[in-house]
């Protein structure tokens, strides 16, 4: 079966914007990974633990020394790293690694015209190997 690739564009704060993905990614049962580039992590992280209130996202930076807990999202600068292969969110400027093996993969893109350009250069790889792409607006 082919991987199933969901690109949201335009997205106002594209780290905010991936705390809502996470927590709708959350409610689907599957183990959840960010790629997220190390320099925004900690950003990230901190997001996670005020994105909501009264709702609280497990997650961690994880560095691969303990074992992931169930329902816990893992925070990693590398794919491949992670412990499962289930859904992948990107909010890196690469293609992560190993992301064929993924179940499905989200890819989040901001208006920062560099990163608009490596999500268009992403998304014409995915294309290229035969992933099933989609395209939603974050806009609004």
């Amino acid at each position: 079966m082919a991987l199933q690739v969901s690109f949201y564009s335009d997205a106002a704060d594209p780290l905010h914007f991936a705390c809502r993905l996470i927590r709708r990614a959350l409610a689907t049962g599957k183990p959840v990974g960010v790629c997220v580039p190390a320099a925004e992590a900690a950003r990230l992280d901190q997001l996670l633990w005020t994105f909501e209130a009264t709702e609280f996202i497990p997650h961690r930076r994880w560095d691969g020394s303990s074992p992931a807990a169930p329902g816990e999202v893992l925070l990693v600068d590398d794919a491949a790293r992670l412990p499962h292969r289930g859904l992948l969110l990107n909010l890196a400027d690469d293609m992560p690694g190993d992301v064929m093996a993924f179940e499905r993969v989200l890819e989040v893109i901001g208006h920062d015209p560099a990163r608009v350009q490596a999500g268009r250069a992403r998304y014409r790889r995915y294309s290229q190997s035969g992933a099933k792409l989609d395209h939603f607006s974050a806009a609004g």
